[in-house]
């Protein structure tokens, strides 16, 4: 039996479903409260699709074969997981999933559990699973596949592109608020410099003295003041925008998500949105 390209994409949605229903279940039971989990709004979840048209590019050669299958499957998936995690933090400057926490990881990437899971993952989809999917779609009128795999490309396509968005709306935001934390940063270091330079020149308290100390720290005071009005300000105009509620709702579908480029910004936006009463909790 040949597989068409469209036979190919049908796989690909498949399997992003099973593994929406798998990481929703699992992560709503950690979570003791529903979560619709994964990058995408929709059902689908891309990785466990990749993984497993990866996994069967690799497998089906030895598809009677459980030994080969479990470690060519479980490398293959665990170098697709690893470089898609590397190039989603590089793009969005978010780790969606972060496994740095667990035993024999790689960068917080990938790790030994993960991978094992993906070698079990390969063994049940090529020997059992996927015979049952091959014969359903031998079994569909060519017809209704394509049209079917047509209309999941387009709901797919902008399913993708709006959760992009949120995620550099994200990025965005993120890497204001890092740049606004920097320059609070220089601004108390100012007011030290200052305190320092004009406390330790002044013998005695002169009135001169006092009113140097007083307009240095004056005028720090009000650009501090400026500057955390700014970045707020920016944070309200993204949520009178309705991206903010949708980039809540992308932190609420991925409540393990971290942030190592922008660490302190990040935890400030997630108290944001507690504050809010949106997003992860």
């Amino acid at each position: 039996m040949t597989y068409t390209f469209s036979t190919w994409l049908f796989f690909f949605y498949f399997y992003c479903f099973l593994g929406w229903v798998w990481e929703t279940c699992y992560v709503s039971v950690c979570q003791a409260k529903w979560v619709n989990r994964g990058f995408l709004h929709g059902p689908f979840l891309p990785i466990y699709g990749s993984g497993a048209i990866v996994v069967l590019v690799f497998t089906l050669p030895f598809r009677t074969d459980a030994v080969s299958v479990f470690f060519v499957g479980m490398t293959s998936a665990t170098l697709l997981e690893y470089f898609t995690g590397v190039a989603m933090e590089r793009l969005f400057h978010v780790r969606y999933w972060d496994y740095s926490k667990k035993p024999l990881n790689l960068n917080g990437h990938i790790c030994a559990l993960s991978s094992l899971a993906w070698g079990l993952f390969s063994v049940l989809l090529t020997l059992f699973g996927h015979n049952f999917v091959e014969k359903l779609v031998f079994a569909m009128n060519r017809n209704l596949l394509e049209v079917l795999v047509f209309l999941l490309t387009a709901y797919l396509s902008i399913d993708m592109a709006e959760s992009i968005r949120e995620a550099v709306n994200l990025k965005e935001l993120l890497v204001g608020l890092e740049s606004g934390n920097e320059e609070l940063r220089h601004i108390q270091k100012g007011f030290e410099v200052a305190y320092a330079f004009y406390g330790s020149g002044l013998k005695e308290k002169s009135e001169a003295g006092l009113r140097k100390i007083n307009s240095a720290l004056g005028s720090g005071k009000e650009k501090y003041g400026n500057t955390r009005a700014a970045i707020m300000e920016r944070i309200e105009h993204t949520r009178t925008k309705k991206t903010y509620k949708r980039i809540g709702s992308l932190l609420g579908r991925n409540p393990y998500a971290v942030s190592k480029m922008h660490e302190k910004a990040f935890s400030e936006f997630l108290d944001i949105l507690k504050e809010r009463g949106a997003g992860k909790k």
